[in-house]
């Protein structure tokens, strides 16, 4: 049996007023996707442009075959 965690950061983005996810968490500069009017964009931003506001977390269990 495999157990891991999946973490999603959910980001609010000062310049567009918009919510969206991290998709890769950097020191310095971070991975993130959002939508505006109908756009998905995925930008690379400075971590001081975001705040993650909340996360969600998944439990994943993966049983083995065998």
């Amino acid at each position: 049996m495999q157990e891991y965690y999946e973490i999603i950061n959910i980001v609010y983005i000062y310049e567009e007023r918009v919510y969206g996810t991290v998709d890769k968490l950097g020191a310095f500069a971070s991975l993130v996707k959002y939508n505006k009017d109908g756009i998905d964009c995925e930008v690379l931003l400075e971590n001081d442009e975001f705040a993650i506001v909340d996360e969600i977390v998944f439990h994943h269990v993966e049983e083995d075959n065998g």
